[in-house]
This record gives C-alpha cells, structure tokens and sequence, in this order.
C-alpha cells in the first residue's frame, strides 16, 4: 500500500497542472505506517584537481581520497565536467537537481604542499550559470602520507559544511564495530571514515577487545576518549570500558549477575545507562561513572521497573530524558521517560517493532533513529523531534538495515546491513533523507556506533 501511496503522488507532483513542491514526509501517509520520501533530484558534483608538480604518489591520494569521501556520502552524483540545463522559472526548486563545483589546486612548495580551494554552485536556481560560494588556503608543511590525508580530510569537511549549510565533521572520524569472527566469538574494532578506509574490509580495523569470547555493543564516552562494551570473557554479560586509542587494556566496571549490556553515556559523562537484571527483571539503570577506577561502577538509581524487558537506553542531548526499549504493551516499542517527573511516554504509534533508537542533535536539527521491523523485512526510520513526523530511509526492498548509529552532527547515518546474494555484507552509510547509501567497510560487521562530535 505504501507504495501505491508513494506512486500516487509522485504522479500528481509530475502531472497535476500546477507543479507544487515536494513535501516530506508524504502528505497523508497512513499514521503508523512507513513512507518513503519522494526522492531528492540529483546532486551533480563535479571534483575538479589541478595538482601541479606534485609527484605521482601524492597526486594519486589526492584524487583517489578526496572522491572517495565525497562519493560515500550517498548524497553526490559525481561528473567530470559542469554541464547543467537549464529550468523554466516556474519549476521549484527542490525539484532542480544541485550543481556543485569544488576546484582544488596543489602545488608543492619545498618539503610541504600549498592548496587552493573554490566551492561553485549553480546560481540562479534556474539557470545554467555558477558562482563562486567560497574559497580557502591551506599549506602543509610536510609531505608524508599522514599529513596529507589528514588535510584531505578537514578540506573536505569544509567543503561539506558550505554545500550542506550546517557543521559537517565526519570525515576522519572514528566507528566502533563488532566483527563476528566465528559462532559466539566477536570483537570490537574501530576504523576511520575517509578516503583511505572506503570500501575495505573491516577486519583491518583497530581492535579494542579482547580477542577471544563474545564482545559487543560498543558505546563512546563524550568527548570519545573511552569506549564501553559488554563481553562474555568470563562467561557471564559484563560491561568493561577500554580507552579509544587503544593505549590500556579493557577493564571491568559493571559485573553484576546476569545482563551488564546495552551501555549509553550521559551527555555529560557523569553517568552510564544500562540494562541489568541483578534484582529480577530486566530494567534499566544508571551507573555513576569513575573512569579511573578498576572497580565496580556504583549504580545510582533505577529507572523503569516493569514484568517486560527494559533496554537499549540512550540520553536525549540535553541529558534530561532517556529513550528505551519495552515491549510492556505486547510490542517492542520506543519510550520516552523524562528523568526530572519520572513520566514514560511512547514515541510513536505503530503496529511494527521498533528498536535500538540513537538521539542526535546539531544546531536546530534533532533527530531519532531507530530500526524498525517491516513485515519480515527491517528498516531504519528517523523521527524528526521538534516537528513530530518521520521517514523511512532505507528500502524494504534492500538487505536487512539495523542499528542505526549517526556521524558527527547528524549528517549521515552508519548502520549494518546483512547484505544478500548481489549485495556485500557490512557497515553502509546513507544520507539523512534516505534513498541511497554506500557500503563502507565489509564483513560480518555489526552494531556501529560513530565517536560523537568533536569539542
């Protein structure tokens, strides 16, 4: 039916005789019931190098780096030339595909390279012309491959942040992951997100874990200094927390009997949210954090108190609410509870099981994402806070979408997919209005979690 809908109105956005824009979520979609966005015209970007003397080596990771961060986006159709066409005056805009235009010129200067940076866009709307938005220098006072590829990175997040008009911060930052090694052995890794890791496998990622026994479920500290994880290394559900950089060896802080999973970091790291079951029934609690101490983490307070499990908790960006997993209306579905009157309300109203939310907030965006169990099929869902509506924003027609987890200011989305007889398994990246993606890291990878955005 879903699709029906979706067609219905794609025609009549096509067809009616005076063209509206397009609005999402689609108009009249069935309360409860997942619709796709109609799709966003295209977004042509055209990556345009000049790399001067720059030896061979240098101008291949030049190339190579900066289109593979543009292109796993999901967001751009990449050209080689700037060839748009012209719109009459009277079609929307939205429904005018994007010409970018990035010029980036390299020239090596001594031991060091010195950059040039353009931004073009196609202005007016309608029109077959461009402008120049933004221009920028960066030098680099060394050539090894390190340096340069953490240039790349930070010119690239600034060209994303003039094309998108908001902060962008995600190239070069660090995804946590479960790497399923064989049956009941897992370990956490952590890989870059740029250029250089695109489409590798994530076997190669750094490993954080222990490497023997069952490791999942990692979870960044703000600040992303630390990482917590549960593991079964000694047979029973504990949480540990291990530094990001690898540094120390992982160290247990919550050993209590039976489940020690499903951690979250309060926004001000003064406290750690889990599920536990140590007095019965699987509810959710709250930890006092003391990141130097090799002891048990003291539990501060117990938030839910319900027959059904409570869990996947994580704090709202504010710290003042925390949403959560209970199937104590006969489905699992997301709760909000408001942890200064202690009130529960449920997030949506839908038949579906919904589950595994992540909260995201930048600027004045803030956002939900969650899986959600379509039929047999699952898919992730992001529900827009302060307007109260959401979308789909992968396909029921695409592998298995779960755990959804979100890049530095809520750009992009990480989430692993189970792949299918076409398509990879692994870690896939898609933009906040759906539709398409790219498969980043492949393996029997699962439940990514993206380090927060950086201070």
């Amino acid at each position: 039916m879903k699709y029906l809908t979706s067609f219905l109105f794609i025609f009549a956005v096509s067809f009616s005789p005076k063209v509206r824009a397009v609005q999402c979520p689609i108009p009249n979609c069935p309360a409860g019931q997942l619709c796709f966005c109609p799709p966003p015209p295209p977004h042509y970007l055209v990556l345009d190098f000049k790399t001067g003397n720059l030896d061979t080596k240098a101008r291949k990771i030049l190339v190579e780096h900066m289109t593979n961060n543009f292109d796993m986006t999901a967001i751009f159709k990449l050209k080689k030339s700037y060839k748009p066409r012209g719109y009459k005056s009277s079609t929307p805009v939205d429904q005018i595909p994007r010409w970018s235009v990035i010029k980036i010129d390299a020239l090596k200067n001594g031991t060091g390279i010195d950059f040039r940076i353009e931004y073009h866009e196609r202005f007016p709307s309608h029109s077959r012309k461009s402008i120049l938005k933004w221009k920028t220098n960066l030098k680099i006072r060394h050539q090894n491959e390190t340096t340069l590829r953490n240039a790349l990175d930070a010119i690239s997040n600034q060209c994303m942040a003039k094309i998108l008009g908001r902060k962008f911060d995600a190239f070069g930052s660090r995804l946590a992951y479960v790497e399923t090694l064989s049956v009941g052995k897992s370990v956490i890794r952590v890989s870059a997100v740029n250029g250089k890791s695109y489409k590798t496998a994530g076997s190669y990622g750094k490993l954080l874990s222990f490497s023997r026994s069952l490791n999942k479920e990692p979870a960044w500290s703000n600040g992303n200094r630390y990482i917590v994880f549960t593991s079964h290394i000694r047979y029973n559900p504990d949480l540990y927390i291990v530094k990001s950089d690898g540094s120390k060896s992982p160290h247990r802080i919550s050993a209590r009997k039976g489940m020690n999973h499903a951690a979250a970091f309060s926004p001000d790291n003064t406290r750690l949210a889990l599920t536990m079951d140590y007095k019965g029934n699987p509810d959710i609690y709250l930890l006092h954090s003391e990141f130097n101490s090799t002891r048990k983490w003291r539990v501060a307070k117990k938030l839910t108190k319900h027959h059904n499990i409570d869990t996947s908790p994580v704090f709202s960006p504010d710290g003042k609410k925390i949403a959560f997993v209970s199937a104590r209306r006969g489905n699992a579905q997301i709760y909000i509870k408001h942890l200064s009157t202690g009130k529960i309300t449920r997030l949506l109203s839908t038949s579906n099981r919904t589950f595994t939310p992540k909260w995201c907030k930048s600027g004045n965006r803030e956002y939900i994402a969650f899986t959600q169990l379509v039929g047999n099929r699952s898919v992730i869902y992001i529900y827009n806070v302060l307007t109260r509506a959401g979308w789909q924003a992968t396909s029921t027609s695409a592998p298995n979408a779960e755990n959804p987890t979100w890049s530095p200011h809520c750009n992009l989305l990480a989430y692993e997919s189970a792949g299918s007889k076409t398509a990879a398994a692994g870690i896939r990246l898609s933009p906040v209005q759906g539709g398409s993606s790219r498969l980043v890291l492949s393996g029997k990878l699962s439940m990514p979690a993206w380090e927060t955005k950086k201070k």
